[in-house]
């Protein structure tokens, strides 16, 4: 049952560079362990509402999908290539984003709630309106990126480059408020 849900995702999110070895180890069970290019400790639900909640999804290639209102909250992305994604209002809550790579991604109106997108690539990603609270900027690439009515209330910024181009600094003054248009 649960090779047909990922055969479904994968016909409605795109390429996930799935081979015969991901099939195998995406058991969907609870501590299963992390093969490069597996789908791991998942119990997604298909389209039309992608559900994709606590998914191993590390280092994946998920360039140019369409995961707009996707349910990825608490899933490790880490290292994933999500270049030119759709995600527009789709939950990130506590997600794992750690070097992503986001570049010219659409995440107007995300929920980037406590995500950690430390030393991801946000260059020129869209991030109007989107709920940033807590989330971990650390070492983040952000130039030419737009946060027009993001909410940044509690953002870690920690040399971080700012949309301008311009450095955060580090330490506890560290931030890119004031450096926000590219």
């Amino acid at each position: 049952m649960l090779t047909k849900k990922i055969l479904v995702i994968l016909a409605v999110v795109g390429m996930l560079a799935l081979g015969g070895a991901g099939l195998a180890a995406a058991t969907g069970t609870t501590g299963a362990t992390y093969v490069p290019g597996a789908i791991y400790n998942c119990s997604a639900t298909p389209y039309p509402e992608i559900d994709l909640a606590g998914c191993g999804l590390k280092d994946h290639h998920l360039s140019g999908a369409h995961l707009a209102t996707a349910d990825l909250a608490n899933a490790d992305l880490e290292g994933a290539h999500l270049q030119q994604a759709r995600l527009i209002g789709t939950n990130l809550i506590g997600t794992n984003l750690d070097g992503a790579d986001l570049t010219s991604a659409d995440l107007i109106y995300a929920n980037l709630t406590g995500t950690d997108l430390a030393t991801a690539d946000l260059t020129s990603a869209f991030l109007n309106g989107a709920n940033l609270t807590g989330a971990d900027l650390s070492d983040a690439n952000l130039t030419g990126a737009n946060l027009t009515g993001a909410n940044l209330e509690g953002v870690t910024w920690s040399d971080t480059i700012c949309p301008d181009d311009t450095n955060s600094g580090v330490g506890s003054s560290a931030t890119c408020v004031g450096h926000l248009t590219p």
